[in-house]
């Protein structure tokens, strides 16, 4: 009994520390939405500039995420998750002095870094300390750290930033991601190493057909906020005459949905089966990006952003638990591996997202490219239904 206690205590704190970790790092990504595009033209910086600054956090995530895939594996979570909160800290305190492009973009790039270190360490050790049946539960609860994160970052960011200047924001940033290093450092444990035999299971992973399905639901789950960002904020100011204030709070609407959704969603992908879940939600998804630029009336807009986070959740939450489920039935325990490959899924998605929204609506304009989208995700939600085992349930280990 005692050792069984222990055991819930360790996991609790597991699941605390990696939550709190999530969510610090997706606070501070947000913190520098609202300072970055101002404070940039104020050096003198391009749009192209600015948007090169903002896409090379997911460029970094995207490059260095299978680096940090392997080495937790083989050396242990403990490592890559404290090397994280270091990265983190650092970058936001150079962003404090950063008074030219150059310095800007390592800020970004060492943002993106840390980023991929916290995060495939994270939700490695949660798979490595929880069963399947509880995963789905606990991957809901490490998402919703992201989401309020999320929500709360440019809002947090933007206030600091009127209230005392562009160096504030990051000062407090940066003692934020202090306390989480701390709490890094004194409660994390090191667990076993890696064993070498796993390489075998981790090549007959890399080659299954349901992973590279899962793959493709991240992306676009991903993508999801991504297709707002460049092109609803005008939409939102032509047809509501929205102030960029309002507009915050609009798209916090979609965070905070996600934020709920997301455990209920991975406890019920437990029950019914994640490629189950993963269908209903990519279905779910295509239906509310048709409806997303529908609404005349506020409330409507709202219920609708607020189904378009849902609809996030519904795809990602259950992605992760089966993820670490193919993992084991392919006989390995090798998440390190695993979980790169989703950041590296939802870095290719991030970067998309932008890129076809901002071209389609360009071409076809917003809604017709809005619906577009949706009848894309449609196709793949029937691609995935054809190519996923949908009967199978959750292992049992």
């Amino acid at each position: 009994m005692d050792k069984e206690q222990n055991n819930k205590k360790v996991q609790r704190i597991a699941l605390f520390v990696v939550t709190l970790a999530i969510f610090t790092d997706m606070l501070l990504y947000g913190m520098i939405v609202p300072i970055l595009p101002d404070y940039a033209e104020n050096l003198g910086l391009s749009q192209t500039a600015i948007g090169i600054l903002f896409g090379s956090y997911a460029a970094a995530l995207l490059i260095t995420t299978p680096v940090f895939g392997v080495i937790s594996d083989k050396f242990g979570r403990r490592g890559p998750m404290l090397w994280g909160i270091f990265g983190l800290t650092i970058a936001t305190l150079l962003f404090a002095f950063a008074n030219s492009f150059w310095l800007l973009l390592i800020c970004r790039i060492l943002q993106g870094i840390a980023a991929a270190a916290t995060w495939t360490a994270g939700l490695a050790l949660l798979a490595d300390f929880y069963p399947s049946k509880d995963r789905g539960k606990v991957m809901g609860i490490a998402l919703s750290g992201q989401a309020m994160g999320t929500l709360l970052g440019p809002a947090f960011g933007g206030w600091l930033f009127q209230f005392g200047g562009y160096m504030l924001p990051f000062f407090v940033a940066a003692g934020i991601a202090f306390i989480d290093g701390l709490l890094r450092v004194f409660l994390l444990k090191e667990e076993p190493s890696r064993q070498e035999e796993e390489r075998s299971g981790v090549l007959r992973l890399l080659k299954n057909r349901t992973l590279l399905m899962i793959v493709g639901a991240v992306i676009i789950g991903a993508a999801i906020p991504s297709v707002l960002e460049p092109t609803f904020p005008a939409h939102l100011q032509r047809v509501f005459d929205a102030s960029p204030g309002v507009i915050g709070l609009l798209f916090g609407v979609p965070s905070l949905a996600y934020a709920f959704a997301a455990p209920i969603v991975g406890s019920v992908s437990t029950k019914i089966g994640h490629p189950k879940t993963i269908t209903i939600g990519l279905a779910v998804t295509a239906v509310s990006l048709v409806l997303v630029v529908l609404p005349t009336n506020m409330w409507l807009q709202i219920a609708a952003l607020a189904f378009i986070g849902i609809s996030m959740g519904t795809v990602l939450a259950p992605t992760l638990p089966e993820l670490a489920d193919i993992a084991q039935e392919n006989h390995t325990q090798a998440y390190g591996v695993t979980f790169a490959i989703y950041n590296t899924a939802y870095s290719v998605g991030m970067m998309l997202g932008p890129m076809i929204s901002g071209t389609a609506s360009d071409l076809f304009g917003l809604q017709q490219s809005y619906f577009a989208i949706g009848l894309m995700v449609l196709v793949y939600m029937l691609f995935f239904l054809v190519m996923s085992p949908l009967k199978k349930k959750p292992y049992k280990y």
